[in-house]
């Protein structure tokens, strides 16, 4: 059926990071078929097909507001600003806390990555840094109080076991991406870069989710603010010697138009395999409104990290 079709397609998407948009695209077909309900059939008479399709999406409207409106995500974009007060980390290492917010002023001390930090205060200095237009911050660390570039604190930190990641921001051109680092009890830190295909995400870093070859994961969560932009995300493996991007995934719906949805399931996550990774994915469109006609595809494939990449290699029409 159509709208089960739909729901269960909206319901795989990012997590639920397409909730605003899809909010309101339920709340505008809820009162279109009560609008058709009462056009066709009279003030006081709906049809079955009417009660059924809006108990559908009275159902996953309120599933999904649920769901929804209880996360508590702090999403990233080149555009964040530290809030006064907001306790964060140093991206950089051994990192020039200034007494003014310029790079001529006199050091007050060096801070090591992974720092802590209290934000006191965006100053008006602006500073470009690896292509991005950065503000300097006043900030507290430890007993000194000075000035650091807005492009050398960490975004957001998030931790797993002994291990703590990192991320900020770098452009080349019109093309952006994220600068990730994991420290590991007070080792060197390992470094990824990765280019991101929408502006804004998450973070979060889990164990190994069952791969036997990898130690944690770090996952780079895209938030999809309208129709049409990607809500996938990127699997960053660390096996304690390398960072490595393992899985770029892609997650996207034009309204009930058309919708590509890929998903990996990991061996211990449900309907996971030991020592694989799952690949599933659906492609669809709406052909047809009135006659309820959709058409889709549904993938399935079971893979395998060999230590450098994902094996075989998925060639999906969004490639």
């Amino acid at each position: 059926m159509y709208y089960t079709q739909q729901s269960t397609v909206y319901n795989q998407l990012l997590g639920f990071s397409l909730l605003t948009k899809i909010l309101a695209e339920f709340s505008r077909r809820f009162i279109l078929v009560m609008v058709r309900a009462i056009t066709r059939n009279g003030p006081y008479t709906t049809t079955l097909a009417n009660i059924r399709e809006m108990k559908k999406l009275l159902i996953i409207f309120i599933l999904i507001s649920k769901i929804g409106f209880g996360q508590d995500t702090k999403y990233l974009s080149e555009n964040y600003e530290f809030k006064n007060g907001e306790i964060t980390y140093m991206f950089g290492n051994d990192v020039k806390l200034r007494d003014q917010p310029n790079v001529k002023s006199n050091v007050l001390a060096l801070l090591k990555i992974g720092e802590q930090i209290e934000v006191l205060e965006k100053s008006d200095s602006i500073m470009e840094f690896d292509g991005i237009k950065s503000p300097w911050y006043k900030v507290k660390a430890n007993d000194k109080v000075g000035f650091v570039l807005g492009s050398l604190i960490s975004l957001d930190r998030a931790t797993n076991g002994n291990l703590t990641y990192l991320v900020s921001l770098k452009k080349d051109g019109i093309k952006l991406f994220a600068k990730t680092r994991v420290l590991e009890n007070g080792l060197d830190f390992k470094e990824n870069v990765s280019q991101l295909m929408t502006g804004e995400f998450s973070i979060k870093a889990t164990g190994n989710k069952g791969l036997e070859n990898v130690k944690s994961i770090f996952q780079i969560d895209y938030l999809a603010e309208s129709c049409g932009v990607n809500g996938g995300g990127i699997y960053i493996f660390y096996d304690g010697n390398d960072l490595q991007k393992a899985i770029d995934y892609t997650q996207v719906a034009d309204a009930d138009l058309y919708w590509f949805v890929e998903d990996y399931i990991f061996p211990n996550e449900e309907g996971g395999l030991k020592g694989k990774i799952v690949y599933k994915s659906e492609v669809g469109e709406t052909k047809d409104y009135e006659t309820e006609w959709t058409e889709s595809k549904i993938t399935r494939r079971v893979l395998e990290w060999n230590g450098t990449e994902i094996i075989p290699k998925i060639e999906t029409e969004e490639n």
